[in-house]
């Protein structure tokens, strides 16, 4: 889980410094055009693979996010290296979600590049455990901080109570180097976070003195968050929460009840309007009519019914690029990282048509309640990322 923790705050981070739509690759950048050449295939043809597999730039916010276009050929390559048939390749892809079932890997619109189908079937095969710390790849760390020899990144790690030799993993070295230079701006967003939605200091101290006692590093616990990383990243563009159709809500909703089943935390309901608070059920918020103005009051507790905290939220706070963000950082986080991780292209955000995992049809209803409780998820996992942070400060040598 340290892995997934790792990427979190970025997404409170991004919500709030870089509106919506913001950044997006233009068809005449520069870096599209070196893409283009370092792969072999030319502006039409590779923006006519994308629309075909229902993507476009403007899903992209930079070069780096994209890959070679699948193709026999790269197919072929993948079944070589790791000893699959056509067969098991789609078997392996469909069991973890990635095609539908019957559907063979060059139809997915889910992993659309040669080298984000590879980096999936080589976690799914051999799992990930990090990148050794090796020479070479403590050199790129080095050059891409601007530290000028290790003795030096070994002084500034010591003066945070820290260590290279705390780390076995560059990932984690990365990371930990990265927070302490960048840190205060990504806390200082995640402050912002947590004053708009009503979080004292007292009840982020409670939150994260309850997270520690929970087994974290258990590998059920991360298997589950990952597949819920995979929910999350199927959601399509929408602007407020209140654009869903019933069945995409119920999904929303479904991973939300996950994701408090896994963290084991309870919680109950209050819409709130000019001081007054109506206690309502997770299935009522489904068909409540909320009148303008009202917010939603979500409680957290522990299994012993202990309050930890509780949060004022409303629909618009939160909307599908913190959905997809939340399922692309959790899903990045666990991927393999073959040669050199800081340089490795990012698992690209996906966008496949929703279905529901576990809702089923529903009525048409209003979903403005409904939306408010999504505010929730994020908060948990930005609570859990500032739990990460004191793990990596209190690292023993």
């Amino acid at each position: 889980m340290k892995h997934i923790f790792s990427f979190l705050l970025t997404i409170a981070a991004s919500f709030f410094l870089v509106p919506a739509g913001a950044l997006a690759i233009e068809p005449d950048e520069p870096d599209f055009a070196a893409h283009l050449e370092e792969i072999g295939w030319g502006k039409k043809d590779y923006l006519n693979y994308l629309e075909s597999k229902g993507w476009s730039l403007a899903d992209f916010e930079s070069a780096d996010e994209l890959g070679t276009p699948l193709s026999e050929e790269s197919i072929s390559v993948i079944l070589g290296n790791y000893e699959l048939s056509r067969e098991h390749l789609n078997e392996l892809l469909s069991e973890n979600g990635d095609i539908e079932e019957g559907q063979d890997v060059l139809d997915g619109t889910y992993l659309i590049f040669a080298e984000d189908v590879d980096m999936f079937v080589d976690f799914y095969i051999n799992g990930w455990e990090g990148t050794p710390i090796d020479e070479k790849n403590l050199g790129e760390l080095l050059d891409i901080y601007g530290f000028q020899s290790r003795e030096e990144l070994e002084q500034f790690l010591r003066e945070h109570e820290d260590s290279i030799e705390n780390y076995e993993f560059i990932e984690d070295l990365d990371y930990a180097v990265d927070f302490y230079i960048n840190g205060s701006e990504a806390e200082d967003a995640i402050s912002e976070l947590f004053s708009e939605i009503g979080l004292t200091d007292e009840e982020i101290e409670a939150l994260l003195t309850y997270l520690s006692t929970l087994e974290m590093d258990d590998p059920m616990i991360e298997e589950e968050m990952i597949k819920l990383s995979e929910r999350m990243m199927a959601f399509e563009e929408f602007e407020s929460l209140n654009d869903l159709s019933a069945e995409q809500m119920a999904e929303l909703l479904d991973i939300f009840k996950s994701m408090l089943d896994l963290l084991q935390i309870k919680t109950d309901y209050y819409i709130v309007k000019d001081g007054n608070m109506q206690p309502v059920s997770l299935k009522s918020i489904l068909t409540v009519n909320v009148e303008k103005g009202s917010r939603l009051l979500i409680k957290l507790s522990n299994l012993q019914e202990e309050l930890l905290a509780d949060i004022l939220v409303t629909a618009e706070m939160f909307g599908s690029d913190l959905i997809q963000e939340t399922g692309k950082d959790l899903k990045e986080a666990n991927q393999i990282v073959k040669e050199h991780p800081i340089y490795t292209k990012s698992v690209i955000e996906t966008k496949p048509a929703v279905k529901t995992v576990k809702g089923g049809e529903l009525p048409e209803t209003s979903t403005g309640a409904a939306g408010y409780v999504l505010a929730g998820m994020a908060l948990i996992l930005a609570g859990s990322w500032f739990f990460r942070k004191n793990k990596v400060q209190s690292r023993q040598s």
